[in-house]
């Protein structure tokens, strides 16, 4: 049931028949009549498609829509037979021609009166049964005027209304009785239509499953043979056709169809490759048109003229899962009274050209699925027809983007949890936090390798567990690294971002920085795993020779570097490059925290989720143990100060298991459950990535080195307590003796 240039829905076997439905005459303006050519037909005056055979000219009954086909005939003369009606009960009938028929009624109610059969209605007081297509028609039917009694709540209940009609109703015997009772003939309009056995018929309507002779239906309007495979060709003259689906019919052209009212044709779902000019020339007055889901190996071919017929009233267009990357708009749909086109799921990622200034009566454009990221900074310059927008690019929704006039409130397009339309980094509190972070994590970090590599003396230097901890600090670094080159990208492109977001995000330098992220959080998390090894085979088996030397220590950190190169360098091989890995989002790293799909996110879940999840385990574990045997020789020991001191380290070995689970266990969790459905919100991406992920790195130098200087000034002080303990001990043994020897004098 289409619906015109008004609010009102009309029926596919009301429209172009010559009878207006709606207001502003849309179903009826641009129809195209065939004209009558055969000698023994007669062409209405009205142009009407159907036309009346000539032996049935003047015979009494209207078959025009216009009476034409009854105008200009001679009458036949009818003497006047009497003023007065045939004395009650009758039942009145009339035959078509004007005569009027009367018949006895033998039957009669318990109060007297005749009983009317259901297609009549009773005149009460006056004993005659009138046909019910007479009550409330302005005209007084039974004697006493009752037929025309209270019409303004009369709704013809189980009756036929009559089209354009509130009160005149046919009662259901009365349709297709060979004498038209309605003003507009609609109750013998569709009587000699046979619905086909696999077809379901509503007027000139057909929804078939099945092949069928399509041949011999003339007057179609509406015609929907999808899945059925029939072919263009079999479709033949139809006139009067308006709709057409044929989507999912193995087509692989459309073929050159003269339907010249058809306004709606649907060939999606087929194997489709090239669509042309010729193929819409025969369609003069098509203005919906889908080709949804075909194999085409670009937009429309062919010369499409702006003089075309087509061109000037084609109005919607949908191109929904057509896959092409690049669209010229200028080139491909020269269609200036397009109002909607639909590029839902159909992978454009290039918009070439002058953008769509080419349809300027444009008013819906459908984006979705399509993810754009090149197109003129005038896509949508001379569209002040546009009123929605529906894209999955947030640039496509800034007001430098959209035509003047036009509410970004209507275009629709995903919030971008990162980037806004002028900085990389859509918030000042993400500015400020990863400034303290970055400063964090470089300062912190080199200090404690300058430390560990420079002013570290003894045994402690040449320990394994420095060695591991030095290379822990050149990893922390590293996330330092990254913070300052998102911060300074951040204040390069601010102002200007919405033009320089696909450049950034496909630059050298972004998947530099995305690339060191994730090699420092997973060469961090490793090396933990390693401290975490050293401290326990130390404190377990103090007396055993089966510990990390210097050098031992230095192979491992060596080799966990890497396995960190390999896993960050796996997403920029040849076979993995369509990943986009590190250009998915402006900070150039995607946690696979939220459901956001994209390619390589499986990898990503299996390195950051799993991976690190593993290792937080073996830390765990590792630090517990550690913690449960120093606690545990603390009870037994007797001496003071050793119990002090092993309970201050299992206090900082407890330190480390918190923060790793602190910065580990959000992602880990968010990543399982995003990865199980729950929905995650977007903004907890960027969250994850500059305010979680690199708190390990700032917080490192002061769980492992900061701690060490602590404990170092606190021998210091036990060591020089003990020496002046030790002097003046002395001093008090010196001076005893002193004393005992003038005695002796």
């Amino acid at each position: 049931m289409p619906r015109y240039n008004s609010a009102k829905w009309v029926p596919y076997s009301f429209v172009c028949d010559h009878l207006q439905d709606c207001e502003d005459s849309s179903d009826e303006d641009v129809c195209v009549f065939p004209t009558c050519v055969l000698s023994d037909q007669y062409q209405c005056a009205n142009k009407q498609a159907s036309c009346v055979p000539l032996n049935q000219r003047c015979d009494e009954i209207v078959q025009c829509l216009d009476e034409s086909d009854e105008a200009d005939c001679q009458k036949n003369v009818k003497l006047f037979q009497s003023i007065f009606l045939p004395p009650p009960p009758r039942l009145v009938n009339f035959d078509g021609r004007g005569n009027v028929e009367y018949s006895p009624l033998d039957m009669e109610r318990a109060d007297g009166g005749p009983v009317c059969p259901d297609t009549h209605l009773f005149c009460p007081g006056d004993g005659y049964c009138v046909p019910v297509y007479v009550r409330c028609n302005g005209v007084n039917d039974c004697p006493g005027k009752e037929d025309e009694a209270e019409c303004d709540t009369y709704t013809c209940p189980g009756l036929y209304r009559c089209r354009g009609l509130v009160t005149t109703c046919v009662h259901p015997d009365h349709l297709c009785d060979g004498w038209p009772q309605c003003p507009q003939l609609d109750d013998e309009r569709f009587c000699n239509i046979t619905c086909p056995h696999n077809c379901s018929c509503l007027g000139h309507a057909f929804t078939c499953s099945g092949d069928f002779q399509v041949e011999l239906f003339f007057d179609l309007r509406y015609l929907d043979v999808r899945g059925t495979g029939l072919l263009p060709e079999r479709i033949g003259e139809k006139p009067m056709l308006i709709h057409l689906s044929m989507a999912r019919c193995e087509l692989k052209q459309v073929g050159n169809l003269r339907l010249p009212n058809l306004r709606s044709l649907d060939v999606s779902d087929n194997r489709i490759t090239s669509f042309s000019a010729s193929d819409l020339s025969g369609l003069t007055n098509l203005q919906n048109l889908s080709m949804a889901r075909n194999p085409l190996s670009g937009m429309f071919t062919g010369n499409f003229s702006l003089i075309s017929p087509v061109n000037e009233v084609l109005l919607q267009i949908d191109l929904s899962g057509v896959k092409f990357e690049e669209l010229d708009v200028r080139s491909s749909l020269p269609f200036p009274r397009l109002r909607s086109l639909n590029l839902t799921n159909s992978g454009v990622t290039r918009v070439i050209g002058d953008g769509f200034r080419s349809m300027t009566s444009l008013a819906v454009l459908d984006l979705r699925g399509c993810h754009v990221t090149d197109f003129p900074r005038d896509i949508f310059e001379g569209l002040g027809n546009l009123r929605q927008v529906f894209a999955d690019n947030f640039k496509l929704c800034c007001p430098a983007t959209l035509p003047a006039g036009f509410n970004p409130e209507n275009c629709r397009a995903p919030f971008n949890e990162v980037s806004s339309c002028d900085a990389l980094l859509r918030s000042d509190f993400y500015r400020v936090f990863l400034s303290v972070l970055a400063a964090l994590a470089l300062i912190s970090n080199l200090g404690c390798f300058c430390l560990r590599v420079f002013a570290l003396t003894g045994r402690g230097k040449k320990s394994g567990f420095n060695v591991f901890v030095t290379h822990l600090c050149v990893s922390d670094f590293v996330m330092g690294v990254y913070l300052v080159m998102i911060g300074v990208a951040d204040r390069m492109y601010l102002g200007s971002y919405l033009w320089e977001d696909t450049a950034w995000k496909n630059s050298a330098g972004c998947k530099v920085a995305g690339l060191l992220s994730l090699l420092s959080s997973e060469v961090s998390a490793l090396l933990i795993c390693l401290i975490t090894l050293d401290r326990f085979l130390a404190i377990r088996f103090p007396f055993s020779r089966l510990r990390f030397s210097p050098f031992s220590a230095q192979v491992a950190c060596l080799l966990t570097w890497l396995a960190g190169v390999v896993l960050v360098t796996v997403p920029l091989l040849p076979a993995t490059s369509h990943w986009r890995f590190y250009s998915q989002t402006g900070i150039c790293i995607s946690l696979p925290v939220t459901r956001n799909e994209y390619p390589g996110e499986h990898y990503a879940f299996g390195v950051m989720i799993l991976l690190n999840l593993v290792v937080f385990l073996l830390i765990a574990v590792g630090q517990i143990s550690v913690y449960t045997a120093m606690t545990g020789n603390s009870i037994t020991s007797t001496d003071t100060g050793r119990r002090s001191r092993d309970l201050i380290v299992a206090r900082r070995l407890l330190t480390v298991v918190v923060s790793d689970f602190l910065c580990w266990f959000p992602i880990g969790l968010l990543g399982v459950l995003s990865t199980s459905g729950v929905p995650i919100a977007g903004e907890v991406n960027v969250g994850m990535a500059i305010l979680v992920l690199p708190l390990n790195s700032a917080l490192n130098p002061f769980l492992y080195t900061l701690n060490m200087i602590q404990e170092k000034r606190r021998k210091a002080r036990e060591e020089k307590l003990l020496k002046f303990i030790l002097e003046r001990r002395k001093r008090e043994l010196v001076e005893g003796a002193g004393g005992t020897d003038m005695e002796m004098l």
